[in-house]
């Protein structure tokens, strides 16, 4: 054998490598063409009805708001713009569905369950206006059950309120100290007021126990006298003691930081709120800001469940609000808050009866 010949194994061998490699590249631009053709034509959505046509560029959807009745929809959106784009469905700040990666020119298809409520919908980049997706009771959908993962949005918001309620009990604290030390006790008297009412807000997210011995119960009795009938007297020792009381608000903080507060809980303690609640209820002084949250935060959840129960405690807790409530007002409220959270209670399957 010459030397040629090794030489020409080599380069024999070299052009099948090259030509396998070059097989593979083609391979992979049909495979990546297919499914573009397939990401520009998607399939129909079984069980989902006719297509909801939606159509985004950079700055807005069209339509920009849509309604449709509770159960499975499938949406078409095209990318009429000249820049990827995304769409999604939003409850709050959680993501219900989104598609990415839209290439301009092509459609992708989203498939949802929708319960009733109304969602935001992004249209084109995320610092464009959002549109909205209004989705009615249907009678033909089943009989909506809730999981955690439902309540993942609602336990958040109430974490963040909290902790802000949390650091504006301790400003109103700091005050107090300030406004002693200045001698201005009308001051004092005032910051003491806004602390407790801010404690209220809080009632609803601590146990019974807490509320009933140590600090954070020394912490409640001492704001709570503070600007009650024997003013005068229980301000001194407020502001005698307020360097103690600083540290177990600060404890409060601590821990409010780690506590998870589920609808079931977030319920209880606003029920105990209610039934505290002075009789007649004054509108302007009911002290109802920590209802409101839970109520505002748990009203999305509970329209899915019942509509008719979600309207009635708004316009319950509205009326006491507005001072229009009469003297059963808050007996009222204490109903609705005890059937919402009946149904916002996870059973042993992990969902809402």
């Amino acid at each position: 054998m010459t030397a040629a010949a090794p030489a020409a194994k080599r380069s024999l061998g070299l052009r099948i490598a090259m030509a396998g490699t070059a097989l593979l590249l083609c391979g992979g631009v049909i495979a990546f063409f297919y499914a573009a053709q397939r990401g520009a034509r998607p399939t129909a959505a079984k069980g989902a009805g006719p297509d909801i046509a939606i159509a985004i560029t950079e700055r807005s959807c069209e339509p920009a708001q849509l309604t449709v009745p509770a159960g499975k929809h499938s949406f078409l959106v095209t990318n009429r713009s000249q820049r990827v784009l995304e769409w999604e469905i939003l409850d709050g700040v959680i993501v219900v569905e989104e598609r990415e990666n839209i290439v301009p020119g092509q459609s992708r298809r989203l498939t949802a369950q929708l319960h009733p409520g109304e969602y935001a919908i992004t249209c084109g980049l995320l610092s464009a206006p959002r549109g909205r997706l209004i989705v009615t009771a249907s009678p033909q959908a089943a009989a909506p059950r809730l999981a955690l993962m439902d309540f993942v949005g609602p336990v958040a918001e109430y974490r963040v309120y909290l902790l802000q309620q949390a650091d504006t009990l301790a400003a109103a604290l700091a005050q107090i100290k300030d406004e002693t030390e200045a001698g201005k006790l009308d001051a004092v008297a005032q910051a003491a007021a806004d602390a407790d009412a801010t404690f209220r807000n809080l009632r609803p997210a601590l146990t019974e126990a807490e509320l009933k011995a140590g600090p954070l119960a020394d912490l409640q009795q001492a704001l709570a006298l503070a600007h009650g009938a024997r003013a005068g007297a229980d301000i001194a020792a407020l502001t005698g003691s307020i360097e103690a009381l600083q540290g177990n608000a600060k404890m409060l903080a601590d821990t409010l930081a780690t506590r998870t507060v589920l609808p079931e809980a977030m319920l209880g303690g606003a029920l105990e709120a209610a039934n505290a609640l002075p009789q007649p209820v004054d509108g302007a002084k009911a002290g109802t800001a920590g209802i409101r949250k839970i109520v505002d935060l748990l009203h999305p959840l509970m329209a899915r469940l019942d509509t008719a129960l979600a309207a009635k405690t708004l316009a319950d807790l509205g009326a006491i609000e507005r001072g229009q409530a009469d003297a059963s007002g808050a007996t009222a409220l204490a109903g609705d808050l005890t059937a919402m959270r009946a149904r916002l209670t996870l059973d042993t399957t992990g969902k809402t009866p």
